[in-house]
C-alpha cells in the first residue's frame, strides 16, 4: 500500500473594496462557506490552477492577482472523512492568493460548475469561525501571509 500525499490546491481569497471576503455557500453541504479553493493538476503551475478553478467554482475570470503568499499551508483531512479526494490524499497543501475581481465583474452561478448554491461578502473577523474547525489553523496562516487583519 503506498503511502497517501498531499494534494496540492490553490485558494482564492477575493476581497472587495470595503474589505470584506468573497465566500461561497458549498452545494453538497448547505450551510457551510468557504473560499473558493482547488486542486492543481499535474504539471500545472499554481497560477494556472487558479485560473482554472475560479472560472470553474466562480463563473468569472476576470480578476486580478494582488499577491500571493510566500507559504504553502497545509491541513489533513479528518479520518472519517470519506469524500473521493480524502480517500486518496492524506490533506491539503495550499498556495493561497489575494485577489480583486475586475470593476463589473463578480462571481456568476449560472457560468459556474455549481460547486457552490451561493455567494456572499462577509466581513473577514466573522469568516475563520464560520469555517470547518480542521480547516481553521491553514485560513489563519493564509489570511496572515496575505495580509487580512481577521481580528
Amino acid at each position: 500500500m503506498t503511502q497517501k500525499k498531499f494534494r496540492q490546491s490553490v485558494v482564492g481569497l477575493f476581497v472587495n473594496d470595503s474589505g470584506n471576503i468573497l465566500l461561497g455557500e458549498r452545494s453538497d453541504a448547505p450551510g457551510s462557506w468557504q473560499l473558493p479553493q482547488g486542486g492543481v493538476d499535474d504539471g500545472e503551475t499554481p497560477e494556472a490552477a487558479l485560473r482554472r478553478e475560479m472560472e470553474e467554482e466562480l463563473g468569472c475570470a476576470e480578476y486580478r492577482i494582488i499577491k500571493r503568499a510566500t507559504e504553502k499551508c497545509r491541513y489533513e483531512f479528518p479520518t472519517d472523512l470519506k469524500t473521493p479526494v480524502a480517500r486518496e490524499y492524506l490533506g491539503q497543501e495550499q498556495t493561497w492568493f489575494l485577489l480583486q475581481f475586475e470593476p463589473d465583474a463578480g462571481p456568476d452561478l449560472d457560468k459556474s460548475d455549481r460547486e457552490f448554491s451561493a455567494f456572499r461578502w462577509a466581513d473577514p473577523s466573522t469568516v475563520i469561525s464560520g469555517i470547518i474547525t480542521w480547516k481553521q489553523a491553514c485560513y489563519e496562516k493564509g489570511f496572515e501571509q496575505l495580509g487580512i487583519q481577521i481580528r
